[in-house]
């Protein structure tokens, strides 16, 4: 009984982050950040715009015997809240100074950067402005330089949804709804169109499982969504990036952008997840974590 107790103590402890911790960004905003494990840190990314960095906890976990994975809260997403959530606010060169400012409080040279979706983006975005702070990048379903898939990534995504997803977007869309309570209703049509983003719908609840009011704030999603609209093309500028990058991506992603940032970066890697969609973590961990533990030399 003892050993028992005594497992499940270690458990729920590697469960936890071991520390939060805030700082501050270049315009005084209090920036959180949350730290799983122990080692060379590695920042995560979460996507969006506009979500926590909660979801990403299984990736940190699964390398936290090796590194210190750090969960970072950008501007307007989980605990880092602002008064003001706009493109002043949240212009994408305060992003961009936001990850510089983290660099200086984790007190490293170059960051180790494993980012998801729209953190792909945003790391390619740093990129651009500090070439040689990068140590090493490690793409998971990132957008692309350039937006030339979301086209076709908004139909296909639209395509997938079942009769009952659309009733539940529609339902929780109402006007009323929205003014009643819009957080909740933002987070139900979240979990709505969860499904059509995984290879099996079936495995959609390990996401929404974890998905609370304060997992997404389309406040974040809309303010930054048209800066990126304006015309991003970053091709370019990633020729400057010497670091290793490697490039993961569910097959059954209805966001296909794998080749366009495999070829962006000369000498990446490039590893398609068989039977995965946008959250291949989820959906394939071994496969997943094993590419990153070998890209990140935690192996």
């Amino acid at each position: 009984m003892l050993g028992t107790m005594r497992r499940l103590v270690l458990l729920l402890a590697l469960s936890l982050p071991l520390f939060a911790a805030t700082f501050k960004s270049d315009d005084g905003v209090t920036l959180h950040y949350d730290v799983i494990g122990k080692g060379d840190p590695v920042v995560l990314l979460s996507g969006g715009p506009g979500f926590s960095p909660g979801y990403l906890e299984p990736i940190a976990k699964a390398l936290s015997a090796k590194h210190a994975c750090v969960l970072f809260h950008q501007r307007g997403t989980g605990r880092s809240v602002l008064e003001k959530y706009d493109a002043t606010t949240l212009e994408l060169k305060k992003l961009v100074a936001d990850l510089e400012a983290l660099r200086r409080e984790l007190k490293v040279e170059k960051l180790t950067v494993v980012a998801h979706s729209f953190g792909g983006i945003l790391s390619m975005l740093y990129a651009s402005e500090h070439p040689d702070r990068i140590r090493a990048l490690a793409l998971i379903d990132s957008g692309g330089p350039t937006l030339a898939a979301v086209p076709k990534f908004a139909m296909t995504l639209s395509s997938r949804f079942s009769p009952d997803d659309i009733a539940k977007i529609t339902e929780w869309s109402n006007p009323e709804r929205m003014n009643a309570n819009r957080r909740k209703a933002i987070l139900e049509i979240t979990k709505a169109k969860t499904a059509a983003y995984f290879a099996d719908r079936s495995k959609a609840h390990l996401l929404t499982d974890s998905l609370t009011e304060e997992s997404f704030h389309d406040g974040v999603f809309y303010a930054v969504t048209p800066q990126l609209m304006a015309g991003l093309d970053l091709t370019a500028a990633m020729k400057n990036v010497k670091a290793p990058v490697l490039v993961i991506h569910g097959k059954q992603d209805p966001l296909e952008t794998a080749q366009e940032v495999h070829d962006t970066f000369a000498g990446s890697r490039l590893e398609i997840i068989e039977d995965a969609g946008h959250f291949p973590w989820l959906e394939k961990p071994d496969a997943v974590f094993g590419a990153l533990r070998t890209f990140l030399g935690g192996d």
